[in-house]
């Protein structure tokens, strides 16, 4: 249940994924949130924090190792999320030029990028029923995925707006309202 468990976890993920980040999250919340190196609250607000970042969503796992083991564990996450992909890229450039050109091959990374949609929205629909716990949740959730989607708001802004439609909703605006400054 140490770094080599983390580094194990995250190099499995990293071996197995293909699609983008967003199709890890699933793995990566079975894997970091049922062994407790991280509440499911720690989850979310991270996702939050490396949403509204510059740089690839995989720098999650620097936060993620980082919560359950401090710099040592964000070091060791990171490097076992990347790991795979950068040992796949420097194992199969050599053979890039050929196998690109091979019809077979192009026909298959056309139904290999059609299932990573499909694990996209897989990801995005486990995520929702674990993250949206109240009507107000899943009204944020619609809210800044039509921001994104129809007006293509940057992520950090829709994070941003999707926050403060969150704190409204909470009662904490109104309730801020009826604060006497005062006394």
């Amino acid at each position: 249940r140490g770094l080599l468990a983390l580094f194990e976890a995250f190099f499995r993920i990293g071996s197995i994924i293909y699609g983008g980040g967003q199709v890890v999250l699933p793995m990566l919340l079975n894997e970091v949130v049922d062994p407790g190196w991280v509440t499911e609250e720690q989850f979310f607000q991270g996702f939050a924090l490396v949403q509204a970042l510059p740089g690839p969503l995989f720098n999650f796992s620097a936060y993620l190792g980082c919560v359950y083991k401090g710099f040592p564990g964000a070091v060791v996450g990171w490097c076992g999320l990347f790991g795979p992909g950068i040992v796949l890229i420097f194992a199969f450039l050599p053979f890039w030029e050929r196998v690109r050109k091979v019809k077979w091959f192009k026909t298959f990374l056309v139904g290999v990028n059609s299932t990573a949609i499909g694990l996209v929205v897989a990801a995005c629909v486990v995520i929702w029923q674990k993250a949206a716990k109240s009507y107000a949740d899943t009204i944020v959730f619609l809210f800044t995925g039509a921001l994104v989607a129809f007006f293509k708001a940057p992520a950090p802004a829709a994070i941003v707006a999707g926050g403060l439609l969150g704190w409204v909703l909470s009662g904490q605006a109104a309730a801020l309202g009826q604060k006497d400054y005062c006394m």
